[in-house]
């Protein structure tokens, strides 16, 4: 079963939970084309020293050997309302 969802960070440098769309083992992570900055992707302590980062259009696929939920990931972002939206497979 597809999963998916999106991860807006209103506030710039305040890490935002992705929501639980339930267990996955293969995920893409992608900033969006029209973002005005970069985005960090990354656990609870995120931010823009500790993430992995993610420029407006860049992607990331994360296949697990074993089923995590969604929301063990986080997100952060240079600029206010940028957001990565994301999909995966249970």
């Amino acid at each position: 079963m597809a999963i998916s969802g999106t991860i807006k960070v209103t506030t710039a440098g305040t890490s935002v939970q992705t929501v639980n769309k339930g267990n996955a083992r293969s995920l893409v992570f992608k900033a969006r084309n029209d973002n005005t900055g970069t985005c960090y992707l990354g656990g609870d302590d995120v931010s823009a020293t500790d993430g992995m980062s993610l420029v407006p259009g860049e992607s990331i696929q994360l296949e697990l050997k074993n089923a995590i939920s969604t929301s063990q990931f986080w997100a952060d972002a240079a600029n206010n309302n940028d957001q990565v939206d994301f999909i995966g497979t249970e």
